[in-house]
C-alpha cells in the first residue's frame, strides 16, 4: 500500500530526470495492486495537489501524464485545481495545454533539485 509521500518521493526522481511518466506506470513504480490501481494514484495526486497550493510549491503531481490524453494530466487534475481555486480553464484544448506546460516546467526546475 503506498501514501501520498511515497509518490511524492517518486516524482522527484522522475523531476530528477526532467521527463513525465504515466498513470500506468506510476501505479506500477509504487508496486499498487489492482483492482483501482490507476484510481488510487489518482486520489494521492489529489493529495499532492492540496498540499503543494496550500504550500505555495509548483505542482509535483504535473509529471503524471496520460497517453490517451496526448500526455496530459487527466480531467481531474483540473478539476482539482479548479476546486483549489488556482486553474479557471477548460480541462481540454491550447489553454489547459499551455497551463500544463508552464506547470510542468515549474515542477521539474523545483522538485528537479530537491
Amino acid at each position: 500500500m503506498s501514501d501520498p509521500e511515497t509518490l511524492r518521493n517518486y516524482l522527484k526522481l522522475v523531476a530528477k530526470g526532467g521527463r513525465t511518466v504515466t498513470y500506468r506506470d506510476t501505479a506500477r513504480a509504487l508496486k499498487l495492486e489492482p483492482p483501482n490501481t490507476i484510481h488510487r494514484v489518482a486520489e494521492m495526486l489529489e493529495t499532492l495537489l492540496e498540499d503543494d497550493v496550500a504550500a505555495g510549491r509548483p505542482l509535483i503531481a504535473s509529471l503524471v501524464v496520460s497517453r490517451q490524453r496526448n500526455n496530459m494530466p487527466a480531467p481531474g487534475f483540473f478539476a482539482k485545481l479548479h476546486d483549489l481555486g488556482v486553474y479557471e480553464g477548460p480541462e481540454t484544448g491550447d489553454m489547459a495545454r499551455q497551463y500544463h506546460q508552464q506547470q510542468l516546467q515549474l515542477a521539474i526546475d523545483y522538485w528537479g533539485q530537491e
